[in-house]
């Protein structure tokens, strides 16, 4: 009986050893076939910030394709996502990531026109249509947009093409390319901002913003001080760095449930 008390106390001992220290976190992105030079302009601050609230490296990792990028998260590979919801969902169904904070407001597919007559969403039939990257998000979300209105898009259009980002349909638009391009709603606001003559013709359902996850197997402690650590990061000056460059201003709390409309209307299962 001593010996098996001992047992056990040696058992339990190693039930509640803290989880063991990593020498660094990697943080998963997709980087949309961008420049290496600009995926670290883009996320480097990011990295900087948490390295600070962790005590520990943050290694940015991009990945090129979606599938590779959902291949690794399955695999558990990012300790961190960043990421349209989609994927975050996606990564959530098969490994169990969870949302912690997310950019405010929602994205929506926006069908525009620059300089032609058209109107309307009847007005497209016939027309040339553009998107970009075949599995991105919003790309999903305006294929459901189409379908909800009846339009199977190799019926309606004269042509469908897909580009490698947002900057290729709008290129495609300036240089009549293509009659229709289709971006979320933020790039719309801001192009027409920027001063193009952008006609919306119609504005999909809208779903959660960028989402920041973490794998769900990290410590609570570990995913408490991200979370509140993302919270106050605009007022941090790698933070901050991050948000100038992003065009963002501040992350929100986010939770499962604030995905379920989306999952439904995108069909994502595991």
């Amino acid at each position: 009986m001593k010996l098996f008390a001992k047992l056990l106390i040696v058992l339990l001992g190693l039930v509640c050893l803290p989880a063991q220290a990593v020498d660094y976190y990697i943080l998963g992105v997709q980087d949309y076939v961008k420049n290496p030079i600009l995926v670290v302009r883009d996320y480097q601050s990011m990295a900087n910030y948490l390295s600070k609230i962790l005590k520990t490296p943050v290694r940015i990792e991009a990945v090129k394709t979606y599938d590779e990028y959902m291949k690794k998260a399955a695999n558990k590979r990012f300790h961190f996502m960043y990421a349209p919801p989609s994927m975050i969902m996606q990564a959530h169904m098969n490994a169990g990531y969870e949302p912690l904070v997310k950019i405010p407001g929602l994205l929506s597919a926006s069908f525009m026109t620059m300089d032609t007559n058209i109107a309307f969403p009847e007005d497209m039939k016939g027309k040339r249509i553009g998107f970009y990257e075949k599995d991105a998000m919003i790309t999903h979300l305006a294929l459901k947009d189409l379908q909800a209105l009846g339009i199977d898009p190799a019926k309606y259009f004269k042509s469908v093409t897909y580009y490698t980002d947002s900057n290729g349909v709008l290129n495609a638009m300036r240089y009549k390319l293509i009659d229709v391009g289709v971006a979320n709603s933020s790039l719309f606001n801001n192009w027409s901002n920027r001063g193009y003559n952008l006609n919306l013709i119609l504005q999909g359902k809208g779903a959660p913003h960028l989402t920041f996850a973490a794998r769900g197997d990290l410590p609570a402690a570990t995913k408490q001080a991200v979370t509140q650590g993302l919270l106050k990061m605009q007022t941090d000056k790698d933070g901050q760095d991050y948000f100038k460059i992003s065009s963002f201003t501040n992350f929100e709390p986010a939770k499962l449930s604030d995905y379920d409309e989306m999952v439904k209307f995108l069909g994502i299962t595991k």
